[in-house]
């Protein structure tokens, strides 16, 4: 079978080529994913040890003084500021992973606890935030279905 060419196949073919790559390229972007390259980010674990929550965010080379630790009823907050080590005179980086400037991370919670209680440690880069519990989560409420 003898096909006819036409320069719009061609287009429409690189077409679906081109979608097809930039559908790869933005697939690991997420609305938190240009949060944290905008504030910054750091990992934080979570963990309900029953009559409280403990939280654990590590912060290599921050210092004490410059985190804000928040809470409300439902949710923790956690800002900080890490300042942009110096550049040795007659140098140049060859590798810099490390992230500064402003992190911030905000975290809801499932279960409802007492801020005033609320107590926190940093050792060694790790912040460790104890929350106690005051009940159950109060978000919700289940329906019948009649």
């Amino acid at each position: 079978m003898i096909r006819r060419w036409h320069p719009l196949n061609d287009l429409a073919r690189l077409e679906r080529k081109m979608d097809s790559f930039f559908n790869e390229l933005w697939r690991g972007f997420s609305p938190r994913a240009f949060a944290e390259a905008q504030f910054g980010s750091f990992p934080v674990d979570v963990l309900d040890q029953g009559d409280e929550i403990i939280v654990r965010a590590e912060l290599p080379g921050v210092e004490k003084d410059k985190i804000d630790l928040r809470c409300t009823e439902d949710s923790i907050s956690i800002a900080t500021e890490k300042s942009e080590q110096k550049q040795i005179k007659d140098s140049t980086w060859v590798v810099q992973e490390s992230s500064f400037g402003k992190m911030v991370r905000t975290i809801s919670l499932d279960s409802q606890i007492d801020p005033d209680r609320a107590y926190a440690s940093f050792e060694n880069g790790v912040l460790t935030v104890t929350l106690p519990k005051t009940g159950p989560s109060k978000r919700g409420r289940s329906i019948q279905i009649n």
